[in-house]
């Protein structure tokens, strides 16, 4: 009977967890060789946004490898929170430097590279300034590069509706969105551009089903009722 507890409470905490872990997705595809320099690590193909409890996930695929020698490339995450207290900053808009800005003000960002074993800045706008939240190391796969970071990290939290954009850019402070995911077209025809995300990608912060949260509060009581029973 004590073996029996034991596995059934494992299991089923096992799949509370899960199911709690697990929350929306969402793709966005991008036009294919659209980008002005024509270089295929700075050619957008598609964003992949998921979000769990704690955390949000940012996965970006270029048309090409992003290993040295290409491993040059700077990949930026705008965000609009609704808040209507972002930057509004023209053409500079984000805590980079570049010359990259929203209509709707920008009041989240993450900048990230690949090179030197890749990393990222998540940053906040608190109105007057830029906060730089910590930093972290992205999933850098052979045509792709994986950010999470967490919800907090980005003054997010479950439930909230967002804009995004997602940018490739150079290494210099002064350039632009060289491809821009929410931008079907060429976003522009020179480095310095500069770039305004005049639409954006609209996601979801899913907050986890009510059913998972009970299963993890099955969980619990399974494991309680089996420390009273051998106590």
């Amino acid at each position: 009977m004590r073996f029996c507890l034991s596995s059934c409470a494992l299991v089923v905490a096992t799949l509370g967890l899960g199911m709690i872990g697990t929350a929306s997705a969402a793709v966005f595809n991008d036009t294919a060789g659209e980008n002005f320099d024509g270089n295929a690590h700075m050619d957008i193909r598609s964003v992949e946004v998921t979000n769990t409890a704690t955390d949000i996930t940012f996965k970006i695929t270029l048309g090409g490898s992003i290993a040295s020698p290409n491993d040059w490339g700077k990949y930026l995450v705008g965000i609009d929170t609704g808040a209507g207290s972002g930057d509004g900053g023209s053409p500079v808009g984000n805590p980079w430097g570049r010359n990259i800005n929203m209509t709707a003000k920008m009041d989240a960002f993450i900048g990230s590279w690949a090179d030197s074993g890749g990393g990222f800045q998540p940053w906040v706008f608190n109105g007057a300034a830029w906060i730089q939240n910590g930093t972290g190391t992205p999933v850098l796969g052979s045509d792709n590069t994986t950010i999470t970071t967490s919800l907090a990290s980005l003054g997010l939290s479950l439930g909230q509706s967002i804009g995004i954009d997602v940018y490739t850019s150079g290494g210099n402070g002064g350039d632009s969105a060289n491809d821009a995911a929410a931008n079907p077209s060429q976003s522009m025809s020179d480095w310095p551009g500069p770039y305004t995300s005049n639409s954006l990608l609209s996601y979801t912060i899913a907050v986890p089903e009510p059913a998972s949260v009970a299963m993890l509060g099955l969980a619990g009581a399974v494991i309680l009722r089996r420390r009273q029973r051998t106590a």
